[in-house]
């Protein structure tokens, strides 16, 4: 995701998991994910040693967890944990198996001879039931082929908790007369006014605002719902009348810009907003600074939502509530990180040895489709370390038990480091997840309408310019909003981003467009 070999992180997972059986397998087997061994019998041959980059999001290695032994056991394999990093990569630490987060990262290491190219064929051949699934998102395999080559097996997800929506302070809609939830433009420049001018915390001080902004996060510029009632979400490629164009340089991103300035200058945006984070803004929500955030849908959706609990925490008078992205002249939404999600590499030496590849693949499989593994992988011992959220369930919600809620807890086990998270069957995703919020997902994300043209596929020259563009659209787009620049420098700022390498992304990202995305 934003940051390298970054993505959705595992309360995402947890969220959105959900789990099949492999073919054949009997309804009434009792599911053995229950104990603490795994199931089928002990295989007599020599184990296979496997170096695996443990989960990326993981702070460190744990040797000899819980769940590292029951692999080796239900596998038959030997298993070397290793922490994945550029520094270990570029001295010659390469794992068998790991995991990126963005075709950025693949490309980049495919670029430096790290990487073993993968046939579809056997992706199809060895994972079946996935396959049957991810197949009906084949664009994905697109990001991560280069050279004419496959170089991932991309992970996919489809409803995904950490889209972004509004999340309201309802309570100060509530005092200043405001009973619908805004859902237009208009509606919503309402409510942030009335935020930021009718002292919504009755302190008589004229300290809080309406909202504040990300200007400074990894990919794009912030605001991202304000953007897309324009139209356009700032660094994303969009297409538009049969051409791919960034966000950035769109005449409706200066609409958009224009209308974000004239709220900055009135007092209505947050003046912190160019050095706020989404952890900072949470923080002024919670404590009366401002009225409304953007907010994963998955932290706010039901009443155990992270950020739902820590309002609690802090303010337990306050009310919130979700609403939808505001409607614009440009249509609704905010930024989407559409279908796809991480992926899973091999290192280039396991090109050498057939026998552990195929029982890579087979732990692949197992990963992706055998409801056991997954469970042991991403959670641990049913009833020991997890269960099902309503007592007595077989499907459905789940949750962490007493001494394992944390997510340091649940490393110290296993659970996690080995998990390939989205890589399971929509089979199991349909019995381990939440109905109500797979229900908000559906209602409140921009999805699949908001998201990169490109799915976020490497260009040929991103390492060359994207940073750079990015950091250069932050800093124009800040000055925009605060006023330090007049907006009439808008095509001066087009004119930059175009000399600086703008240009030349746009021509290799209309090449990729119709040579593997068209329809």
């Amino acid at each position: 995701m934003p940051n390298k070999m970054k993505t959705v992180g595992v309360a995402v997972l947890a969220a959105s998991m959900a789990a099949g059986v492999l073919s054949g397998c009997s309804a009434e087997k009792k599911n053995s994910s229950e104990t603490s061994q795994p199931s089928g019998s002990a295989q007599p041959a020599k184990p296979i040693e496997i170096t695996w980059g443990v989960h990326f999001q993981a702070a460190a290695v744990v040797a000899d967890t819980q769940v590292q032994k029951w692999l080796e056991q239900k596998f038959n394999v030997k298993i070397k944990p290793v922490k994945v990093t550029d520094a270990s990569i570029a001295s010659g630490e390469i794992p068998d198996l790991f995991m990126l987060g963005d075709p950025s990262n693949v490309s980049a290491y495919q670029a430096q001879g790290v990487l073993m190219s993968i046939d579809p064929n056997m992706v199809k051949e060895k994972m079946p039931e996935y396959y049957k699934d991810v197949e009906q998102a084949k664009a994905l395999f697109q990001t991560v082929t280069f050279g004419d080559k496959l170089w991932a097996v991309p992970m996919f997800i489809d409803l995904k908790p950490y889209d972004l929506t509004m999340l309201w302070r309802k309570d100060w809609l509530d005092k200043a007369g405001i009973a619908k939830l805004p859902e237009t433009l208009d509606e919503f420049e309402k409510a942030v006014y009335a935020f930021a001018k009718n002292d919504p915390d009755g302190n008589g001080k004229n300290d809080t605002y309406g909202l504040t902004g990300t200007a400074t996060s990894t990919w794009s510029s912030g605001f991202y719902s304000i953007f897309g009632a324009f139209g356009v979400e700032p660094t994303m490629w969009q297409e538009k009348n049969g051409q791919i164009v960034n966000g950035s340089v769109m005449p409706e991103a200066k609409d958009a810009l224009a209308k974000l300035r004239q709220w900055y200058s009135d007092g209505v945006i947050d003046p912190e907003f160019i050095t706020d984070t989404q952890d900072s803004y949470r923080k002024k929500l919670y404590n009366g600074r401002i009225g409304v955030i953007e907010e994963q849908i998955g932290k706010a959706a039901l009443a155990d939502g992270a950020t739902i609990v820590a309002m609690k925490d802090i303010n337990p008078n306050a009310k919130l509530e979700l609403g939808k992205n505001p409607k614009g002249p440009g249509g609704s939404g905010s930024w989407d990180w559409g279908i796809k999600s991480n992926y899973v590499v091999f290192g280039s030496k396991v090109k050498d040895d057939p026998a552990k590849m195929n029982k890579i693949f087979e732990i692949l499989r197992a990963e992706s489709s055998d409801e056991e593994t997954i469970n042991m992988t991403s959670m641990g011992v049913k009833g020991t370390h997890w269960d099902f959220a309503v007592s007595g369930a077989s499907s459905g919600a789940t949750k962490f038990l007493t001494g394992f809620e944390k997510q340091e807890q649940r490393d110290a086990i296993g659970a996690r480091l080995f998990s390939m998270g989205n890589i399971t069957t929509r089979s199991y995703r349909d019995k381990y997840s939440n109905p109500k919020l797979n229900e908000a997902v559906r209602t409140y994300s921009s999805a699949p309408n908001w998201t990169d043209a490109l799915l976020f596929a490497a260009l040929p020259s991103d390492g060359k310019y994207k940073k750079d563009l990015t950091a250069l659209t932050q800093r124009y787009f800040a000055q925009f909003i605060s006023g330090e620049i007049p907006l009439s420098d808008f095509d001066k700022y087009v004119t930059e981003w175009k000399a600086k390498g703008g240009d030349e992304l746009t021509k290799e990202a209309n090449e990729m467009y119709q040579k593997q995305f068209k329809k």
